[in-house]
């Protein structure tokens, strides 16, 4: 892990998109932990107190994003968060620092998301 990045926790049910981000903020330095379903991020989360980034699928199986972040933030408040949805409803970002559409541009918007919501929460 480069000094100074943060490590990211990667939650989407799709794992050709989980891989694809880590890939990416990989790339940029960060260190990547990616989980396939809201319970798995659960479990991932509370064993690395070390995460300072969730990012997160909005629909998937068993949980929602929204229902992820929103355990995630009532043992750990403020931590950043990113949703990933295929909806451009504006409200959803009023419950998470950014949310992103996931389509073609998802690649290229993803590793400007994660430095601006970053350099908002240091």
């Amino acid at each position: 892990m480069s000094e100074g990045k943060c490590r990211i926790l990667v939650v989407d049910d799709d794992p050709f998109v989980a891989e694809m981000l880590a890939v990416i903020l990989d790339a940029d330095g960060y260190e990547v932990e990616t989980a396939e379903s809201g319970e798995d991020a659960l479990t991932k989360f509370a064993a690395a107190p070390d995460i300072g980034l969730v990012i997160s699928d909005m629909n998937m199986p068993g949980m929602t994003g929204l229902e992820l972040i929103g355990r995630i933030r009532a043992s750990r408040p403020g931590i950043p968060a990113i949703l990933l949805t295929g909806s451009d409803d504006v409200a959803l970002g009023q419950e998470v620092d950014e949310y992103l559409l996931k389509d073609e541009d998802l690649q290229d918007t993803i590793s400007l998301s994660v430095e601006r919501v970053l350099e908002r929460h240091a």
